[in-house]
């Protein structure tokens, strides 16, 4: 994998409730340079409000383990931008990379 396509840093988070507080927290899992694109863009409607919904690529590099510690639900944030993951892709053949497919919710 090309080390000059990872540009962005990216932020990986699990989502923490504490049932005591009666609040959700996120608590960082990894940090990594990243490689990150926009896949496809959809209008959908949700609880009668129109919902941009845009996919989003955010590919790391390999690290053995790395892809069982990640999980759909977590939160990838890049700058500002916070992405909600949906699928973990791991390279298996060539142990290069791990794709993030996330999704970007613009209410």
């Amino acid at each position: 994998m090309e080390a000059g396509r990872l540009t962005s840093r990216v932020f990986i988070e699990r989502r923490v409730v504490d049932p005591n507080a009666e609040s959700i927290t996120w608590e960082p899992v990894v940090d990594r340079k990243a490689y990150v694109r926009t896949l496809s863009g959809k209008e959908v409607i949700a609880a009668d409000a129109l919902v941009s919904a845009v996919k989003a690529s955010v590919r790391i590099r390999y690290r053995r383990g790395l892809s069982t510690i990640l999980r759909p639900g977590m939160r990838a944030k890049v700058g500002d931008l916070v992405m909600r993951v949906e699928t973990v892709q791991p390279d298996l053949v060539n142990r290069e990379h791990i794709d993030l497919v996330c999704v970007i919710d613009e209410r």
